[in-house]
């Protein structure tokens, strides 16, 4: 394999992990099949003091699902993850009073993603893309 090829690949796994959690993150918002639903996550975001009357709730978990599902399949990349990028940013701050470890609700993996989200936005998509096949250049 090439280096082409191998950056190709790597793009994909960084895409594919990145888009991967955060799709079923936000799905579980969404559905209460699949994580606390609305109702659950509403309750979070009043116990986190975040506002979380009217249809916020919806829509940020909408968001999450979105950018993760554009993040996977590498549609809109940059600005997909950029975006995601800032919604972990906010559990990056609500997580710093408890430390490092995740294992303690601290910074460590939301820091991880916000890195990998990160690293997406400014490398792009990979040739293995829906966006490179739209036209779009890998990087």
């Amino acid at each position: 394999m090439d280096g082409e090829a191998r950056a190709a690949a790597g793009l994909a796994l960084l895409r594919l992990a990145a888009g991967g959690f955060l799709l079923p993150h936000g799905l579980g918002k969404l559905f209460s099949a699949l994580g606390p639903g609305l109702a659950g996550f509403r309750a979070e975001l009043r116990g986190l003091g975040l506002p979380a009357g009217g249809p916020l709730p919806a829509l940020l978990a909408l968001a999450q699902a979105g950018s993760g599902l554009f993040v996977l399949i590498g549609w809109q990349t940059r600005p997909a993850a950029l975006f995601a990028a800032a919604f972990i940013a906010t559990t990056v701050v609500l997580a710093r009073d408890n430390g490092w470890y995740w294992m303690h609700r601290g910074v460590e993996y939301p820091l991880f993603w916000l890195l990998a989200l990160l690293a997406l936005a400014l490398l792009g998509p990979g040739a293995w893309s829906l966006d490179t096949q739209l036209g779009a250049p890998p990087a």
